[in-house]
């Protein structure tokens, strides 16, 4: 691994690392499929945040050595491909813990407190001309005390947010992997946990066995109070069913951070209609924070220069 390397960051949402080794960077504000080919041609380490390495540019790459990703999930690279070349891949884990509970908490308060319809009444001048604001709420909200909260997905993220559940005086239940033979100690039967719950927190992350864990038959089963709220990964609620869910009043309401395919568009996402009631979202944002771009570069350092060492560390693949 010695010589200088070549770091190629495919999109500068932070500054590059200063690591500790012979190096050059090139860097990019963002990178498309079709110019990641030849932008990481001659690179030995890529680093991507959010843009998909895909298959051609893997293989279009002459001496690429690793693949770093400024991110605890690692769903926009193509593992087959860089296994093929034994190419391994690292990633930062756990800095956006605190940013994305956060998030999910601000996503239920402004579901359960109608604070967007609240606002656009009042800002047309509508909050009081048409009798007390209150009575548009679809019910009167629960407080957090009356809230059953589960947890799906129980990694640093799922554990922060059932924390932060605990301190605001929710009942908190960890569901149990769909279909799992047994159940673990502190932890409920998944679909016994969808009977329960007023608020669900999707944490998970996106694999063959969480794809659409949330469809149809479980939205058909919890109550039509519940919120349920995504800020793990696009694909583990089925977009399509979570839009007829809502529209048919089968729910209380749901807020996604994530996406199946990103960007969403009114294309590609049943989400993005506009006539979908109780439903809040957001691009994608609740990893960003200052703690978030501190750690991430803190990390992502240490992770290259184990690379360049020898001693690989955080490594995925």
């Amino acid at each position: 691994m010695a010589g200088t390397h070549h770091i190629v960051l495919l999109d500068n949402w932070v500054s590059p690392p200063n690591v500790d080794f012979d190096h050059r960077v090139t860097q990019y504000k963002s990178t498309s499929p079709d110019q990641l080919p030849e932008r990481i041609r001659d690179a030995t380490i890529v680093v991507s945040s959010y843009t998909q390495v895909t298959r051609a540019g893997i293989e279009a790459t002459r001496h690429l050595q690793l693949v770093a990703c400024n991110s605890t999930g690692t769903n926009q690279v193509d593992k087959v491909a860089l296994k093929e070349r034994n190419i391994p891949l690292c990633h930062v884990p756990a800095q956006n813990t605190d940013s994305v509970s956060e998030h999910a908490f601000a996503l239920y308060f402004a579901l359960r407190r109608q604070i967007i319809p609240m606002h656009e009444l009042t800002m047309a001048d509508q909050a009081w001309s048409m009798g007390p604001a209150f009575q548009r709420f679809p019910r009167a909200p629960r407080t957090n005390s009356e809230e059953t909260l589960v947890v799906i997905g129980y990694g640093a993220i799922g554990k922060k947010i059932e924390s932060i559940g605990k301190a605001l005086q929710m009942q908190v239940l960890i569901a149990e992997r769909k279909g799992a033979e047994s159940i673990r100690d502190g932890r409920m039967e998944f679909h016994q946990a969808l009977t329960k719950g007023t608020i669900f927190m999707v944490v998970a992350p996106l694999d063959d066995e969480s794809r659409n864990m949330i469809a149809a038959s479980e939205l058909g089963i919890i109550d039509d109070t519940a919120l349920i709220i995504n800020v793990g990964r696009g694909g583990t609620v089925s977009e399509h069913d979570l839009a007829n869910a809502l529209k048919g009043g089968k729910i209380g309401g749901a807020a996604c951070d994530a996406f199946s395919e990103e960007p969403a568009t009114r294309v590609n996402c049943p989400l993005l209609d506009p006539t979908i009631p109780n439903l809040i979202l957001s691009p994608h944002v609740a990893w960003y924070s200052s703690r978030t771009i501190k750690g991430t570069i803190e990390v992502q350092k240490a992770n290259l220069e184990a690379f360049v060492a020898g001693k690989a560390i955080n490594v995925v693949l």
